[in-house]
């Protein structure tokens, strides 16, 4: 089948790669013609996911039309930032049989809505799919195994991204908890920043573990609250992308946090690490706005709030944030 995926980045690259694998015709878009040009030059993007070569029969594109025309499933692989006006352009060519699939984590900062209703706001197309799992780019460009949920209220449209995705190195679990599996997408960066924080501090492992625990409780309390359920905590989308992204230095925002935990500000952390953009700074603003909007209190959702926004200087975080 033909797949458009939205986003010359390293995920949507990445990504592009295991559906050709399957025998997919893939299509990659980018709004920015100079980027396709040097990425049709090289077969690589150099800047973003260096030495991965894009097979030559994937074709590059700057033209949206072109690229989700006749296409089975189109794939949202863009900036949370961009989501919106990417959704707003394949409405003026979409069909309503086209499946879409949003790999884009996080939530809308004006709005502080899930990508699946900015995309359903601006397509009013039921056929839309969120994908997530512990998966960096680059895992998932060298072939490694892989786990992940694809969750729709449409079975249909969730398994039809299954069977494009799965091979024996990806497994694929659907489900129809798309509220919970966005909230979790877009709050582990939340807490990947908090635990990254807990490194820089240097705590010792046992007590990193104690922080967890509490953030992991803390997520089951949210996820419920929101809409979510429960068992998907448990999911790759849950249990399975907190690990990865709140343990490793190739995550940005645990990056982020530790520097913060080394005591530099939110700016010398950003200048440190080159980067004007930590997606989980502004997910924490809209998760924190939402808990205050129900009158709902969550002591590490506060207390990272209040390190990021007010420069709190916190000595004991498990004291802070232990569950009653």
């Amino acid at each position: 089948m033909k797949i458009s995926v939205l986003g010359m980045g390293a995920y949507g690259i990445a990504l592009s790669k295991v559906l050709h694998d399957n025998d997919n015709k893939i299509v990659i878009w980018s709004k920015y013609q100079e980027e396709v040009d040097s990425v049709k030059l090289h077969r690589e993007n150099k800047a973003l996911l260096p030495k991965v070569k894009i097979p030559k029969d994937i074709i590059l594109t700057s033209d949206i039309k072109e690229a989700i025309e006749n296409s089975k499933i189109i794939i949202i692989a863009v900036p949370t930032l961009a989501v919106r006006e990417v959704a707003g352009e394949i409405a003026k060519y979409l069909k309503s049989e086209q499946v879409i699939c949003i790999c884009s984590k996080g939530l809308e900062k004006e709005t502080n809505k899930r990508m699946s209703e900015v995309v359903y706001e601006e397509t009013n197309n039921k056929n839309i799919c969120f994908l997530a799992g512990p998966s960096f780019a680059t895992d998932l460009a060298n072939r490694n195994e892989q786990g992940f949920v694809v969750a729709s209220s449409e079975k249909i449209a969730a398994i039809t991204v299954k069977i494009a995705l799965e091979n024996d190195r990806v497994v694929v679990n659907d489900i129809k908890d798309i509220v919970g599996v966005e909230y979790l997408s877009a709050i582990k960066n939340v807490y990947a920043i908090l635990l990254g924080i807990c490194d820089g501090m240097k705590l010792s492992e046992s007590t990193r573990a104690a922080i967890l625990t509490c953030v992991v409780q803390d997520i089951r309390l949210i996820v419920e609250l929101l809409g979510g359920k429960l068992t998907t905590v448990l999911s790759y989308a849950g249990i399975g992308d907190l690990l990865l992204t709140c343990m490793s230095n190739k995550s940005r925002n645990y990056t982020y946090g530790k520097f913060l935990g080394k005591g530099l500000s939110s700016d010398e952390a950003k200048k440190s690490m080159n980067v004007s953009t930590i997606e989980g700074i502004s997910t924490l603003s809209s998760i924190y706005h939402i808990l205050a909007e129900k009158e709902v209190n969550v002591k590490s959702i506060s207390l990272l709030y209040n390190i990021i926004y007010h420069n709190l200087k916190v000595v004991n975080i498990l004291r802070e944030i232990k569950n009653s």
